[in-house]
């Protein structure tokens, strides 16, 4: 009987390591799926990670971003982006905050959401580009004040 209790707990310890958050789910759901290319980075794939995130709007925060997910879907059927579009909108509006439209890339406007603020941070951005239907969430201790400050500066 202990062992079976440990097997289990080792059961439930992995699966939690493996949990992301709800946007990086939504995209890693999708990754196997023709026309989609989910990519993650982290560790020293986050050297390049941060050198493209330092050419957008968000460029401020790069050194505080730790671990990136994109999900592009520019060859995916218009079932399986639409299926996307209505999955990635209620888990948007049930689990982050709405932050507005900003100027993206190339000044394309983008949506912008984050995790609730706990202890004057956010953990989590979410940029999507509903034109390429792109999906971007950037992992770090993103300053309330810092935000702030991103707006401040167009």
């Amino acid at each position: 009987m202990k062992r079976i209790i440990i097997a289990l707990i080792f059961l439930i310890a992995g699966i939690s390591l493996n949990a992301g958050t709800p946007a990086e789910d939504l995209m890693d759901s999708y990754a196997k799926d023709k026309g989609v290319q989910v990519i993650h980075a982290k560790g020293g794939l986050m050297a390049f990670a941060r050198g493209a995130i330092r050419k957008t709007p968000l460029g401020p925060l790069a050194d505080v971003v730790q671990v990136v997910t994109v999900c592009k879907m520019p060859k995916a059927t218009a079932d399986r982006k639409a299926e996307f579009l209505q999955k990635l909108r209620v888990i948007l509006k049930e689990e982050y905050v709405y932050y507005g439209i900003k100027p993206g890339e190339e000044g394309r406007p983008v949506e912008v959401y984050g995790c609730p603020v706990r202890n004057n941070l956010v953990k989590e951005l979410v940029v999507f580009n509903p034109k390429d239907y792109s999906l971007f969430s950037l992992i770090g201790d993103f300053g309330v004040e810092d935000l702030k400050n991103l707006d401040k500066k167009k």
